[in-house]
C-alpha cells in the first residue's frame, strides 16, 4: 500500500500541472508546460514518439522561445538522420553482447574467428555511425543510410556482406531489447541477394592442374611484390600436392587446414577404408568427417615426411607445421603457392571469369561426389561436409547440370525379381500400351 502511495506521489510531481499546458500556435505538436518536480519549463513535441526536453528557463516568454528553437532542432535533426538524444545508448548494448559473446565462446558456443570478425566490424563501421545514437533512436532511415555509406565504389561490398553487416544490427538490437532498453525492434531494409557459387575444376581441368603441380614441385618462381618491397620466391612443394590431394577427398574447408593436427585424424581400414576427422566446429557444426579412401594414402605419405622432419607428433598440424605460432601465415603461405600454380595451369578462371581459390578444391570435391558418386544422399553428403542441404543446393550444386547426370537421368528401373519373365514382359507391354494411350498416339512408346 505505503509503495503504491509512493509511485502516485511521483507520478503527480512529474505531471504537468493544471493550467499550464501550452500549444505553442504554428509549432504542431509543439506543447510547453510545468510539473511540480521542477521550478522549469519543459517542452514535448509528438515525432513518430513524444519528445520531451526541459527548457532550463523559468520564464514563460523565455520557454517559448526555447521550445521553438527545440522544436527547429528536432526536425532538423530527423532531416539529417541525427540522433534525437545527446547520449549514446548503441555502444553500451554492443559492449554489453560483446561481453556475453565472450562468454559463450569459453563455453564452446561460439568460435573464437566469428568473435574476432564481429568485433572488427563494431570497431571500424558499426561504431562509427551508431555509436552516437540512442538504441530507441535507430530505425529504418538510419540502418538504410548506414548500408549507403557502405556501398560505395572504393569498398565494393558484395550483398552478402552487407546482409552480415544487416545481422550484426539485428544481433545488438535484440539483446537490447532483451535488456529492455527497447520493446520492438525497427523494420530493416530488404536486400536482394544472388548466390555465386564458388567456382570449381571439372575432371579435365582438375586432371591439369594435378599433373602441372606434379611437374613443378620443386621449382622457384619469382612473384613481384608492392612498390618498395623485394620480388616473392615461391616455391611448389610436394605438401601444396598433398593438399590438393587431400582436400579433393575430405571435403574440407581452407580455414580447416589450418586448425587440423594429427590428434585428429583416426584411420579406418574395415569394412571400408577412410580417414575419420574430428577437428573443432566450424561454420556451427562439428560432426565428425570422414574422407574418400584416396585420402588415406596422401595422408600416409605426408605423415611419413613429416616424422623424417622432426614433426608428426599428435600436437602438430598436418600441414605447415612448422609455422604453429602463425596458422593464419601457414594458410596465406599454401595459398600463395596455390595461386602460382593456378597461373601456371593457367586456370585462374572458370569459363565464367570468376576467379579461382583454394576454396574451389572443397567445391571440386563435392562436385565429384555429386556428379561421380552412385545415388549419394544430399542429407549425408551435407552432413559430412560439416553444411547443410539448402547450402549444398543453393551453392555446391548450383552448377550440376543434367547432362552431367545424364545416365542417371536416361536409367531404367529393372523388372522386379519375383516375378516370371513372362509376367514382367507382358507388364512391360502394358505399360507401354497405357503409355500410348496416355499420350493419344499411334506410335510404340515403350522404352
Amino acid at each position: 500500500m505505503a509503495k503504491s502511495r509512493v509511485n502516485t506521489t511521483v507520478k503527480d510531481r512529474t505531471s504537468p500541472l493544471s493550467g499550464t499546458l501550452q500549444k505553442v500556435s504554428g509549432y504542431g505538436s509543439l506543447t510547453i508546460y510545468k510539473m511540480a518536480a521542477s521550478p522549469y519549463w519543459y517542452a514535448r513535441l509528438y515525432d513518430g514518439k513524444v519528445i520531451r526536453r526541459s527548457l532550463g528557463v523559468t520564464d514563460k516568454r523565455d520557454a517559448i522561445k526555447a521550445a521553438k528553437a527545440f522544436f527547429v532542432e528536432v526536425k532538423h535533426k530527423k532531416l539529417n538522420k541525427l540522433p534525437l538524444t545527446k547520449h549514446s545508448g548503441f555502444e553500451v548494448c554492443a559492449r554489453e553482447l560483446q561481453k556475453e559473446n565472450e562468454a559463450r565462446l569459453a563455453r564452446g558456443e561460439l568460435s573464437k574467428e566469428k568473435l574476432q570478425y564481429d568485433r572488427a566490424r563494431l570497431e571500424a563501421d558499426l561504431m562509427p555511425h551508431f555509436g552516437k545514437y540512442e538504441v530507441a533512436d535507430i530505425d529504418y532511415a538510419c540502418i538504410s543510410d548506414y548500408l549507403n555509406k557502405l556501398s560505395t565504389p572504393d569498398r565494393k561490398l558484395s550483398t552478402n556482406t552487407l546482409k552480415i553487416h544487416l545481422s550484426q544490427i539485428k544481433t545488438i538490437l535484440r539483446h537490447a531489447q532483451r535488456l529492455g532498453v527497447i520493446t520492438a525492434q525497427p523494420a530493416f531494409p530488404s536486400l536482394k541477394t544472388v548466390d555465386k557459387p564458388r567456382p570449381w575444376f571439372s575432371g579435365p581441368e582438375y586432371s591439369a592442374l594435378h599433373s602441372v603441380c606434379r611437374a613443378n614441385i620443386g621449382k622457384d618462381f619469382k612473384k613481384p611484390s608492392a612498390a618498395g618491397h623485394p620480388n616473392r620466391t615461391i616455391s611448389i612443394t610436394q605438401e601444396l600436392y598433398d593438399l590438393i590431394m587431400f582436400m579433393t577427398n575430405a571435403f574440407i574447408r581452407p580455414g580447416d587446414v589450418k586448425v587440423l593436427q594429427h590428434k585428429h585424424v583416426q584411420i579406418v581400414r574395415s569394412p571400408h577404408e577412410f580417414l575419420r576427422l574430428t577437428y573443432p566446429p566450424s561454420k556451427g557444426h562439428g560432426n565428425p568427417v570422414v574422407t574418400m579412401s584416396e585420402a588415406v594414402a596422401v595422408y600416409e605419405r605426408l605423415l611419413a615426411r613429416q616424422k623424417a622432419a622432426g614433426f608428426g607428433g599428435p600436437e602438430d598440424f598436418l600441414f605447415q607445421p612448422q609455422h604453429a605460432e602463425n596458422r593464419d601465415y601457414a594458410l596465406r603461405q599454401l595459398s600463395r603457392q596455390f595461386d602460382q600454380l593456378l597461373s601456371l595451369a593457367k586456370l585462374k578462371h572458370d569459363p565464367n571469369g570468376e576467379a579461382r581459390t583454394l576454396y574451389s578444391l572443397r567445391h571440386t570435391c563435392i562436385m565429384f561426389r555429386l556428379t561421380k558418386g552412385d545415388q549419394v544422399e544430399l542429407l549425408t553428403l551435407a552432413r559430412n561436409a560439416r553444411t547443410s542441404y539448402d547450402m549444398i543446393d543453393r551453392f555446391y550444386a548450383k552448377h550440376l547440370t543434367g547432362e552431367m547426370n545424364i545416365e542417371k537421368l536416361q536409367s531404367q528401373r529393372s523388372p522386379r525379381p519375383n516375378r516370371k519373365p513372362q509376367e514382367a514382359s507382358d507388364a512391360a507391354g502394358s505399360a507401354g500400351s497405357e503409355a500410348s494411350d496416355n499420350d493419344g498416339g499411334g506410335e510404340d512408346t515403350q522404352p
